[in-house]
């Protein structure tokens, strides 16, 4: 079953097919989907025919996310024709222009009652213009005037007084090089032209008076919001155009965690609810230690709480749901099989107890759990634009309030790996492994109010992010899954009464009946040992030492150190952190830092050599 998307603005609405995972990420709601030469962008929730959608039941994502219900976006047959199991999408941008003559459009032609995405002129093909507005407020995208941005610089009256817009060309200009000063929009009323070398800057569009209209494409045009935010001109299939909120979730047995119990216990504090979003100041600093006092939780997690707001806050809802999974894979390993369930077929591996693994190794990873079958669920929860700070929800905000999220299940397997929380403790301690995570914690204050910054960062997350990745790029080639379809789960806090130090490497699909096991075999001992030596191995080596190496900062932000392309980044749908925090000194140490591995990887050269 597949579901289809309907382009909007047809006469009779035409059907085109998504995977049923592409309806949430990466083509979800406000996001643009080149269908062969076309262009469309996903409506908001509230145009969709909510009786189609299914519900899907997950209620740990259901509390942490606040909504009544998740629910499926609809499919429909292969050949199915019926609207009310389709996904509006609108087509965007409107601008087109032809490959054979080069023409351009915002006009929508029809023939035998169906749109034609042929040139009006000479029936070729029409292309997408390249280009799009966005604005850092809202999520809003619009098309450009092209009619108006190409006469901006008229020379002469008649140019300055044309109000044609059919006779517009998209050309090439020979001898003008390969950039976009070479394209350049022709009007051939008035031979107005201009290049596109402009389009460059970021005030370009606030400079000539460009304003947003405070909507989304698929919205009613005829009645602009108010909107302040300065426009800016992407590229269309540019990421910074969309970048989805998602929030997912493992389907488990409801156990709740030690630290999700304190949490709650902190929350439903007097002294927390009586000075809950104030400001920073005397009261404050007063009350953190009263409350830590009266509930037994660390002030900082006190402060945290007090400062944020647990509904909005990514990487506090990420935290919550880990809590309760982590407490149910810990279980497990503890021999706890009551925890499991169809859709949770978790057993030990017979890691370390098989002869042949080192000791030194069995010190550090304690636990290996068969992740045999598990059910993911994920449900999308807004998008952003540009540097839009808050999330631009799935409903656009509607004042009713939103009562449910698309969601979508995936089943598969995976490795569960436990660490000795006394190695990992006592590692992080070191001041000179303290010294290089500060890295991490000076960056994070210039980068406060930025998505995706971990601001009590602790060492060991870094560290169980970088081995993820190097796994990941070691179980690629024995696990007969691509890179981009597995996927990873940190759970690293030292925080509360259940301090947290694994990892999880998973894939999964759509498909109700699961994987096939080639993953999950390979966290058998015989096989797991060897791969892991590997991926240690791998974080010693990369082909861009020594500049690698002995980066200060590199990726995005400058949120890596010793991480690049050629050693430690993956997919970025595999990653929960898009590819940011990964260190892979912090695995084998160098004369500046301890590794935590590094008594590891000399065990195993000192058994080669022998």
């Amino acid at each position: 079953m597949n579901p289809k998307a309907k382009a909007g603005q047809d006469k009779a609405p035409e059907m085109r097919q998504l995977r049923l995972q592409e309806t949430i990420y990466p083509f979800g709601v406000g996001a643009i989907v080149d269908i062969k030469s076309e262009s469309f962008i996903g409506m908001d929730t509230g145009t969709w025919n909510e009786k189609t959608c299914e519900p899907l039941s997950c209620p740990p994502l259901e509390r942490a996310l606040g909504v009544l219900q998740l629910r499926r976006p609809p499919t429909a047959g292969e050949y199915s024709h019926n609207a009310n199991y389709a996904l509006p999408y609108r087509r965007f941008p409107k601008w087109r222009f032809c490959q054979d003559c080069t023409l351009m459009s915002n006009r929508i032609h029809h023939k035998n009652g169906a749109s034609t995405n042929s040139c009006s002129r000479c029936a070729g093909p029409m292309v997408p213009m390249r280009f799009v507005a966005v604005c850092n407020a809202g999520g809003h995208v619009q098309d450009l005037d092209w009619r108006r941005w190409s006469h901006f610089e008229s020379s002469n009256d008649e140019q300055r007084q044309c109000k044609d817009f059919e006779h517009l060309e998209l050309r090439t200009t020979p001898g003008s090089g390969e950039g976009l000063r070479s394209l350049r929009v022709l009007c051939r009323s008035c031979d107005a032209s201009r290049h596109l070398g402009s389009l460059g800057r970021n005030t370009s569009l606030s400079e000539e008076g460009y304003k947003c209209w405070g909507l989304q494409p698929w919205e009613p045009q005829d009645t602009a919001k108010e909107c302040t935010e300065e426009l800016r001109v992407v590229q269309r299939g540019s990421t910074s155009v969309y970048q989805a909120e998602t929030a997912s979730a493992i389907d488990i047995p409801e156990v709740e965690s030690a630290t999700v119990a304190l949490r709650d216990k902190v929350l439903q504090n007097d002294m927390f609810k009586a000075v809950f979003g104030q400001q920073a100041g005397p009261l404050l600093d007063h009350a953190v230690p009263v409350v830590s006092a009266q509930t037994g939780a660390p002030e900082h997690m006190v402060r945290h709480l007090l400062t944020t707001d647990p509904a909005a806050d990514t990487i506090q809802l990420q935290s919550n749901l880990h809590s309760g999974e982590w407490a149910a894979f810990d279980r497990v390993l503890a021999g706890d099989m009551e925890v499991t369930n169809p859709d949770f077929d978790v057993c030990p591996s017979d890691y370390p107890q098989e002869p042949g693994v080192l000791p030194s190794l069995a010190g550090l990873v304690s636990d290996v759990g068969l992740v045999r079958r598990l059910r993911e669920v994920r449900a999308l929860r807004g998008f952003r634009r540009y540097e839009q700070e808050d999330f631009t929800r799935v409903d656009l905000g509607s004042i009713d309030g939103l009562k449910w999220y698309p969601a979508i299940e995936q089943f598969g397997e995976g490795i569960f790996l436990r660490f000795n929380e006394q190695a990992l403790r006592a590692w992080e301690e070191d001041p000179a492994v303290q010294r290089r995570t500060q890295h991490w914690i000076d960056r994070g204050a210039k980068l406060a109010n930025r998505r995706g910054i971990i601001a009590d960062l602790h060492p060991r997350y870094v560290l169980l992010h970088t081995l993820a990745h190097l796994l990941m790029r070691r179980l690629e080639f024995q696990s007969g899954y691509s890179a981009s379809s597995l996927s990873e789960r940190i759970y690293a806090s030292n925080d509360g009464p259940d301090p947290q130090g694994g990892l999880l490497i998973y894939t999964s699909s759509g498909d109700a009946q699961g994987t096939l096991g080639g993953l999950v075999r390979l966290g058998e001992a015989r096989y797991f040992s060897r791969l892991l030596l590997g991926a240690v191995e791998d974080a010693d080596r990369c082909s861009n030492n020594p500049v690698c190496a002995e980066s200060r900062g590199q990726g995005m932000n400058s949120l890596n150190l010793a991480a690049c392309h050629a050693c430690s980044l993956i997919s970025e749908t595999s990653c929960e952190r898009n590819n940011i925090y990964l260190d892979r000194r912090l695995l084998v140490g160098d004369e500046s830092v301890p590794g935590f591995f590094r008594t590891v990887l000399m065990d195993a050269r000192a058994s080669i050599q022998g």
